[in-house]
């Protein structure tokens, strides 16, 4: 059920949602309106809605949690073509057009996703990065409550283990434990995950036992800012997304990628081969994929402003230390 709000009533709200709500602090050239509450249940998501109004201009802003697909890490979830990098305080999100045709913007604070999108009138790139700027929590406590909680304890997938799109995928199809919790990893893989690399830390870990073998996820947060991370998913092949098929520019139409095959050894990973993909954007992400007895791994990282992928060969030594 949808529940139309007040704005005096947001900061109520936040109890019925599992990502931190965060509001405009705008000029007054500028209008809060439509403010509508999705609560969580435990048959539907939460999120929450509202319009920004300014001289016959209108746009949307959708906030929800994102803990389907690659969670955490997809940082240009409502765009249909690959969009332009954008940064605010070491954050980066992405600007272009979504799926409607309008101009859009997805950036992402702690768990809570921003999906903003023009539905009346054109506003200017510096005009909703401003926007976006602007968006601070409606209750400071839910920072720690709930933004620097465990996906575990906060993903609406993880604790009801149930998919967006009620079908079977790598995210529900696994148990998530908090990273304290004792998980057997597969003797066979023959790896180690430390708990903390750099500034990211060990947030959650899902894994299920299956006839071909276990299934194993390791989500890593930043803890200076609780957005940034990386994401490391194994799994038998024949559970597994397979394997890039191509290289070369500009693969991909979601996402524009540069992909091509290196020798493991570069990144510290004992494989004779690796496929490399560096999206093509100023702020890029990485995705790193291989195969190792019957195993198919990938390595997923967050757009940064910081993200070189030889910052991560100390992790794959690491990982492979046993």
């Amino acid at each position: 059920m949808i529940i139309e709000l007040l704005i005096d009533e947001v900061q109520e709200a936040q109890k019925y949602t599992n990502f931190v709500i965060l509001m405009p602090t705008l000029p007054e050239s500028y209008n809060l309106k439509n403010i509508t509450l999705k609560k969580e249940t435990n048959k539907q998501r939460s999120s929450i809605r509202y319009e920004i109004h300014s001289k016959g201009k209108v746009l949307r802003i959708k906030q929800f949690f994102y803990d389907w697909a690659i969670p955490v890490i997809t940082a240009d979830t409502n765009l249909i073509h690959q969009g332009k990098s954008f940064e605010i305080e070491g954050i980066v999100g992405f600007i272009g057009i979504d799926y409607k045709g309008n101009q859009a913007a997805s950036f992402c604070r702690w768990f809570t996703n921003i999906e903003l999108s023009v539905i009346a009138g054109i506003f200017d790139e510096k005009e909703i990065l401003m926007i976006l700027q602007s968006l601070k929590a409606v209750d400071n406590d839910s920072i720690r409550t709930i933004g620097e909680q465990s996906y575990t304890s906060c993903s609406y997938t993880a604790r009801y283990n149930k998919s967006k799109w009620d079908t079977d995928d790598e995210v529900s199809r696994v148990t998530w434990y908090e990273a304290n919790q004792k998980i057997r990893i597969e003797e066979s893989l023959r790896i180690n995950m430390p708990t903390t690399y750099n500034e990211f830390f060990l947030d959650s870990i899902g894994y299920k036992e299956n006839e071909t073998g276990s299934e194993h996820h390791f989500l890593y947060r930043s803890q200076e800012d609780f957005t940034n991370g990386f994401w490391l998913w194994i799994a038998p092949r024949e559970l597994s997304d397979p394997l890039p098929q191509f290289t070369g520019h500009n693969i991909g139409t979601r996402q524009s990628w540069n992909i091509k095959k290196v020798r493991g050894s570069i990144l510290n990973i004992p494989v004779n081969e690796i496929i490399l993909c560096r999206q093509n954007t100023k702020y890029r992400s990485w995705m790193v994929h291989w195969e190792k007895d019957n195993y198919i791994y990938h390595f997923y990282s967050r757009a940064s402003v910081k993200n070189n992928i030889r910052e991560f060969q100390l992790l794959f030594l690491e990982l492979y230390s046993k």
